[in-house]
């Protein structure tokens, strides 16, 4: 019987990026809250695409994936910046919650 890989995901500070098309969720699926970050522009430089404004939202996670109320909302004009605000918002709501 052939041996089963597990397939490792994509992690930033320690959380895991799981991507549904143009949409990120960032976070632990079994915390109270996850970050949705919306790539709304991105430009093709030669063989790379980059994101140019992305949209970050701190979203309730106690009910259907990305379906959450909003608790906050923002736009940043690249990914990077977008994970670090969006990582500090989390990072405080699941503080205030715990």
């Amino acid at each position: 019987m052939a041996a089963v890989k597990k397939k490792k995901l994509l992690t930033y500070k320690g959380k895991p990026l799981l991507r549904c098309g143009d949409r990120i969720y960032y976070g632990n699926l079994e915390d109270k809250f996850i970050l949705a970050l919306d790539i709304v522009e991105s430009t093709d430089n030669k063989d790379i695409r980059s994101s140019t404004k992305i949209k970050v939202q701190l979203m309730d996670n106690t009910g259907e994936l990305g379906k959450g109320q909003v608790y906050r909302k923002g736009e940043r004009e690249n990914l990077y910046k977008a994970l670090d605000i969006g990582e500090w918002w989390l990072q405080d709501a699941i503080q205030m919650m715990g």
